[in-house]
């Protein structure tokens, strides 16, 4: 968990993935869902679909 927000962190940084604030954790990041659709997620989200192979950012 605490690399994939530190990766999550530094990604935002870079400007390659898009944090917008509010959800519970106060942000959301940009994941692109199996390739097709991009999907705004709250930080807790994320991993499970970095997990199952989606990918930070936009489609």
């Amino acid at each position: 968990m605490k690399r994939a927000l530190s990766i999550l962190l530094i990604l935002s940084v870079t400007g390659c993935v898009s944090l917008h604030p509010g959800g519970p954790s106060g942000g959301t990041a940009l994941v692109c869902h199996k390739g097709k659709k991009t999907m705004e997620l709250p930080r807790e989200a994320v991993q499970g679909h970095l997990n199952h192979g989606d990918r930070l950012g936009p489609c």
